[in-house]
């Protein structure tokens, strides 16, 4: 079930990012007024198709893993083009026409991410807030004096306001060795602290290949045990409202056991139901004892002891109005292309391993567990890979978008095209690396998975 609930959400996801992609191709060629033949979404043999009243064949084919948009084209031997139909010939239009047609696609997946992001960001995505929870003595943070209940406001000078953005941010400083600054507030102190991490020996690998935790930033809820006994809620009328208990009170002792976390507060009232116990609670810097009468419940037909008390909220929800959710939408937008540019290069020069390399089993993994935790999930995930689907189009790879971006570009400089045997020589030379590449992601997957 989980197979195929993963499978149908990245058909779902792709076909509606492959859909946009080609959109921008096929309506920017309609306004220069070339002749669109197909608009296909995947490849191979069609499953749907349907001719339009336009006389465009539009197309859902078998292999969900890309699509294309076919045009009256003179240098295809297979289309023989009447004298009247020339002026519609993509090869017939100018350069910059030809430029336009070609951006348009990778452009209209940036679009797309700016409305996802904007869609996000009306309805309010919940996310970690950027608390720190448990610091391995032998992490790399540790080392710099990054310290439990920390919130990290800053990474490297840019603000953050929850783990995704620092996992972001850290994701920029990925196969480098000199140093990442960390601005965080700490309980007491009233000005942000500056910790320096030394990442000489940072590896993020099989053996750790979770980002924050490679360099030991957990956060509390990674584990339950690593929550502090403070109350963030209380039940209105429940027994630790009846006691006296209140938000912000830190339980110390429950008769004469030390308690240290939240779970352990946990275990002794579960296992006390009826109970009269005596807690001591610090408030505002006071040990102040209470006496509380441990409430019960039933839980698959056992009796539980309850006192009505949650945990801190360590979630913080980020929501706009619907102008402001713009503004928001287009940094996220250029956020992501940032960073997806500084991997790549990394990745490139050899800085990143190929291991790190994705492909669409981990891609269909991703849209499945966002499209299981919720819609707003979905719709996150669908923009970052929207983003990365317009960033990669765009690299100057023949096959590409970028690379017939590349070839007119070199025909605007010189006032000619490159000859057809170049042309074609370079469209090998990018099948190759692409196949090549999509080859290693798939590996990669199946390694992770096995």
């Amino acid at each position: 079930m989980e197979f195929l609930w993963n499978l149908a959400s990245f058909i779902l996801a792709l076909g509606i990012l492959v859909t946009i992609h080609e959109y921008g191709h096929f309506w920017v060629a309609r306004k220069f007024g070339v002749k669109v033949l197909t608009f296909s979404v995947g490849f191979g043999k069609p499953i749907l198709q349907k001719i339009g009243k336009d006389g465009v064949r539009y197309v859902i084919a078998a292999i969900p893993l890309g699509g294309f948009v076919k045009m009256l084209d003179g240098r295809d031997p297979e289309q023989q083009i009447s004298d009247k139909d020339q002026a519609a010939a993509f090869n017939n239009q100018s350069v910059w026409a030809r430029m336009a047609i070609v951006l348009a696609g990778p452009m209209a997946n940036f679009l797309l991410a700016i409305f996802l992001y904007w869609l996000m960001f009306v309805i309010g995505i919940k996310g970690l807030s950027p608390h720190v929870g448990q610091v391995p003595e032998t992490s790399i943070s540790y080392q710099a004096g990054l310290l439990e209940g920390d919130i990290i406001t800053q990474i490297d000078g840019e603000p953050v306001v929850d783990m995704q953005g620092v996992t972001k941010a850290i994701a920029k400083r990925l196969g480098e060795t000199t140093e990442i600054v960390i601005s965080v507030k700490r309980a007491g102190e009233h000005i942000a602290k500056e910790l320096v991490l030394d990442i000489s020996s940072w590896q993020v690998d099989e053996s750790e290949p979770e980002l924050l935790k490679s360099l030991g930033i957990y956060h509390p809820w990674e584990t339950l045990e690593a929550v502090e006994a403070v109350i963030g809620s209380i039940v209105d009328g429940g027994v630790a409202e009846q006691a006296g208990l209140m938000v912000n009170d830190k339980i110390v002792t429950i008769g004469s056991d030390v308690i240290s976390k939240w779970q352990d507060m946990k275990n002794i009232i579960a296992s006390n139901p009826n109970q009269r116990l005596l807690f001591e609670v610090e408030r505002n810097g006071e040990l102040i004892p209470i006496f509380v009468v441990i409430g019960s419940a039933k839980v698959n037909g056992k009796e539980i002891g309850q006192i009505g008390v949650g945990a801190v909220d360590y979630t913080i929800v980020r929501k706009a109005e619907i102008i402001d959710a713009f503004g928001l939408a287009f940094d996220e937008m250029i956020k992501m292309v940032v960073l997806s540019s500084k991997l790549f290069i990394k990745f490139i020069s050899g800085d990143i391993s190929t291991k790190s390399l994705s492909g669409p089993i981990s891609i269909a993994e991703g849209a499945g567990t966002t499209a299981s935790i919720g819609l707003v999930y979905f719709i996150s995930f669908l923009a970052m890979i929207s983003v990365n689907l317009g960033f990669i189009n765009l690299l100057p790879v023949p096959m590409l978008d970028g690379g017939h971006l590349l070839y007119f570009v070199i025909e605007a400089i010189k006032g000619k095209p490159l000859s057809q045997k170049v042309q074609e020589f370079g469209l090998q030379i990018g099948m190759m690396l692409v196949f090549a590449l999509m080859a290693l992601a798939i590996f990669n997957d199946i390694l992770r998975n096995l």
